[in-house]
């Protein structure tokens, strides 16, 4: 990959308004996602156009389904996905009358790049969806899985007991029951991701309880249920200046693929000047080379969590330092 000098819009987010920061985070840290733009290129790939939905799902559905899997977050960063750079669509009205019209094809330029209508667009999707919801109905990618998982787990089972019965062929199905030996599981029609999503096949029954009975049912479902691993969450990290500081990491990560923290911080080899002249960079903190490290692993952590549906060791574009041609 040939050297691209850093710019500033791509490491200077104090001029991000507090209300564009959530949308403003999912963005830039989708643009250190090589999947991502992977993906983007193939929707631009002008016989997307002219496929039937089974053919667009085969070539970049899937994939689709994987950044919508983050829920409604996701939109901020597809929404305009099939479209070319500042085109607008005549299929896209705007959300509500007298608005601007829906994003362009605008990935993966710059947030701070973006024409105000675009960053606007994405930010009213953001401020009004930007969470997840606790519940919801599964996608097709999810009912896949669960039927992979529980196919894999009955295989596995019936394997088990057949290993069984080998082992004690002077036994009767009957004895080794009621020894343990032969288990027949509760395979339960489920998948639960390392992150935190589970998704479950369900039975309501809308025609015999009450929405108040289904209601006061689930709660204690859920009060049962809940994985030990994924205890009662708490709110730190979705106030304003927690968003902030994801920004402020992500710029170290970016400034770190092109300089060394002593590069940065030793005022005789400073080769970027204007980072601290910012807010961001104001603190005392960052005279520690030290911190500078931390700041970037904590960028590659959130950047995972964000995006669950990575493989693991993916790193994002800029974990590795680029050097400029002799």
């Amino acid at each position: 990959m040939p050297y691209v000098p850093l710019a500033e819009v791509d490491w200077n987010f104090d001029a991000v308004p507090d209300g564009e920061l959530v949308a403003c985070c999912y963005w830039e840290y989708a643009r250190e996602s090589a999947f991502i733009h992977s993906l983007r290129q193939r929707c631009l790939d002008p016989k997307c156009r002219e496929m039937l939905n089974t053919e667009l799902q085969a070539y970049v559905g899937r994939d689709i389904e994987k950044i919508q899997s983050i829920g409604p977050p996701s939109e901020v960063i597809l929404s305009g996905f099939f479209r070319m750079a500042n085109e607008m669509s005549l299929k896209a009205p705007p959300l509500n009358p007298g608005e601007s019209p829906l994003p362009t094809g605008s990935f993966p330029t710059p947030w701070r790049s973006l024409p105000a209508q675009d960053r606007a667009a994405r930010c009213r999707i953001s401020s009004e969806r930007a969470r997840m919801v606790p519940f919801q109905r599964g996608l097709t990618l999810d009912a896949e899985n669960i039927l992979v998982y529980t196919r894999a787990q009955r295989a596995q089972a019936d394997e088990d007991r057949e290993k069984v019965r080998r082992e004690n062929p002077e036994l009767k199905e009957e004895e080794l029951m009621k020894s343990g030996k032969l288990r027949f599981p509760d395979i339960k029609t489920a998948v639960l991701h390392t992150w935190g999503r589970e998704a479950s096949i369900i039975a309501i029954e809308w025609g015999d309880f009450t929405n108040d009975e289904i209601v006061n049912y689930f709660r204690r479902w859920v009060k049962t249920n809940r994985p030990a691993q994924f205890p009662v969450p708490s709110k730190k990290g979705h106030k304003l200046k927690d968003w902030r500081a994801h920004l402020t990491r992500l710029s170290v990560l970016r400034l770190l693929s092109h300089f060394t923290p002593l590069e940065l911080i030793d005022t005789r080899t400073n080769r970027c000047p204007a980072i601290w002249k910012t807010k961001a960079f104001s603190g005392q903190k960052w005279l520690d080379a030290g911190k500078w490290y931390d700041a970037r692993r904590e960028a590659g952590k959130l950047y995972h969590a964000l995006f669950p549906f990575l493989p693991a060791d993916e790193k994002p574009l800029s974990w590795v330092r680029e050097k400029p041609a002799k």
